[in-house]
């Protein structure tokens, strides 16, 4: 009896000490600090739903733990997870930690088993040079890296790689390949060459320096991420936001999910997602409600290739109703990328193409990258990259941008790029093509499948709006919209505003003045029903900024600014007031959601 009480005893003390016991061995559930040495966790498979690691911190001995958190911080420590064999998982969780090597990986990923991270707190790591933030190299790391936040516990992680390594990937040539983010707030910086010349790069999240970036998957958080960064902060080298470092491809990427924010942004030559310099981004899908926001470095692509021979975007898929993707192509002095495509691919005449780019649905505004020299032009907003411009001691060599005015210059190809469904897409060229390649601007007939039901908005480089298009919207006849035939008022033409009223009403009995305060145009209907109907540009011309309908029951200002962003500055307009119910159709497009609610 003494005997068993002295055991139940020392059962009851272990767990107040956090101790559990399994099997007659000794389990901790502990919190390990990183301050103390360095720590190794390795998976040591599952019992009754739990996975277990055993742990070793510096010489001390090795633990079985279970629900492993590790916190603190360190200058020279580091922590290794090895996740085993045989499908092993590794959850691993890390709380406040702060770890900046100078030589080392801070957190480095090892095994064919999987590895769950998990974000509590504020996390930092960085890593030496040639090293990556978060270590995951193919060569050593077969399994899935997922890093997450299911706590609650607005989990963050800020992960740096030294020169030439990946914020979370590769090491210096290596590539980062099965990783996954579902939550967090994270920040991943590739590192960049320390050499002046900013050569080489490694990507935010995927390759290293001459590493790829493959099947990389973000279906939540908060997530930003930088290809190749100086020290300074600059962007000097040439890894991708997401994808391939400096000389390799990003393919088989996905970003998926309302709840997903994703920010990518391409190194010096890399693309915002696709491509590092020379690499071509292929295989990536963005759905499900996600908000991406994408720019290539100079000369990349925002989606698809970096700069460079073998630039080229293709196989890149759009979804989802609520999907948002903003992708804006990167230039300088010489050459440029497309929003959406082929990044610049060098002087000789190789030309980045776009191809297989199709956009299902969701709001998708497309920029193509500008040449910034008097003789360049640009690339396509979807389409392909640009080609070289000429400079004195080249004249002639290859392509150049689109729009250099020059006839040996090029541009990429664009190849089978469909628009479908109910997206609503903008683009806006870099050079004189907004949707297309070297043979010129994709037709309406080529470039929309049957089932389109969206809005098309193409710009030139100035912004000016070539064409607002919508299969379903057929301008109306300007004397005649929903059975009304509209006359002239007395005061039509006051600002350059055409002011109608219905046949038959007398053409008197509307009322106009033009208030210097607040550069008002106020149109009084009174009573009677009213259309106003012009272009943005010969209201400011008219020194009009704000236009004013009002009828007997209320009023509707319009701002020639609002009119302006959401057309162009040439936009057509017409706003009808009829029995108190108002339409708004701007360049041929009925727009209701530009008036106050």
């Amino acid at each position: 009896m003494r005997l068993k009480n002295t055991l139940r005893r020392g059962v009851a003390a272990a767990v107040i000490a956090g101790i559990v016991v399994t099997s007659g061995l000794p389990v901790y559930a502990k919190t390990w600090d990183i301050s103390e040495g360095s720590i190794t966790v390795e998976a040591d498979g599952e019992e009754d739903g739990k996975s277990y690691n055993k742990v070793t911190q510096g010489d001390k001995e090795t633990v079985r733990d279970t629900d492993t958190v590790i916190t603190g911080k360190s200058e020279k420590n580091t922590v290794t997870i090895k996740s085993g064999g045989g499908g092993q998982t590794s959850d691993v969780t890390l709380k406040d930690v702060s770890i900046k090597s100078d030589k080392d990986a801070a957190l480095k990923v090892e095994g064919d088993g999987n590895v769950r991270l998990e974000l509590d707190g504020k996390n930092e790591l960085k890593s030496g040079a040639n090293h990556a933030g978060v270590e995951k190299n193919n060569s050593d790391s077969k399994g899935t890296l997922t890093i997450k936040d299911d706590t609650g516990e607005k989990g963050s992680l800020t992960a740096t790689g030294g020169a030439q390594g990946a914020g979370i990937g590769g090491a210096k040539n290596n590539s980062g390949s099965n990783i996954e983010i579902t939550g967090g707030t994270i920040t991943a910086t590739g590192g960049c060459n320390n050499n002046e010349a900013g050569n080489g790069g490694a990507a935010g999240i995927g390759g290293g320096f001459n590493g790829s970036g493959t099947d990389i998957k973000i279906t939540g958080g908060n997530v930003t991420a930088n290809g190749s960064q100086k020290p300074d902060g600059t962007s000097g080298c040439q890894g991708a936001g997401i994808g391939g470092g400096y000389g390799k491809g990003g393919t088989n990427i996905s970003i998926s999910g309302e709840d997903t924010v994703v920010n990518a942004n391409g190194g010096k030559y890399g693309a915002g997602i696709g491509g590092g310099a020379m690499g071509a981004g292929e295989n990536i899908t963005i759905s499900d409600g996600a908000h991406v926001t994408a720019n290539g470095g100079a000369q990349g692509a925002g989606i698809g290739g970096g700069s460079g021979i073998g630039g080229n975007g293709s196989n890149i898929t759009i979804s989802g109703d609520k999907t948002y993707v903003e992708a804006t192509g990167g230039g300088d002095a010489e050459a440029a990328g497309a929003g959406i495509g082929g990044g610049f691919s060098g002087r000789y005449g190789n030309v980045g193409k776009g191809s297989d780019i199709t956009i299902e649905g969701g709001t998708v505004i497309a920029t193509g990258g500008s040449v910034t020299s008097d003789s360049g032009g640009g690339a396509a907003g979807i389409g392909g990259g640009s080609g070289y411009a000429p400079r004195d001691d080249k004249a002639g060599n290859g392509a150049a941008g689109i729009g250099g005015g020059n006839t040996n210059n090029k541009m990429g190809d664009a190849i089978d790029i469909v628009i479908e469904g109910n997206a609503k897409v903008t683009t806006e060229a870099g050079g004189d093509v907004s949707i297309g390649g070297k043979n010129g601007e994709i037709s309406n007939d080529d470039l929309l499948s049957k089932d389109f039901t969206g809005i098309l908005t193409r710009k030139d480089n100035t912004g000016k709006v070539m064409e607002d298009y919508s299969k379903d919207a057929t301008p109306l006849p300007a004397s005649e919209e929903n059975g009304v035939v509209w006359v002239d008022a007395d005061v039509s033409g006051w600002g350059g505003v055409r002011i109608a009223v219905p046949e038959g009403t007398p053409t008197d009995s509307v009322s106009a003045c033009y208030l210097e305060e607040g550069a008002l145009l106020i149109v009084d209907a009174g009573g009677s029903d009213c259309l106003l109907e012009g272009r943005v540009s010969d209201l400011r011309q008219n020194g009009i900024r704000q236009l004013c309908l009002r009828w007997n029951g209320g009023e509707q200002t319009l701002s020639t600014d609002a009119l302006a962003a959401a057309g162009g500055e040439d936009a057509s307009f017409r706003l009808t007031e009829v029995n108190g119910g108002l339409t708004m159709v701007l360049n041929g497009l009925t727009r209701n959601e530009l008036l106050a609610k």
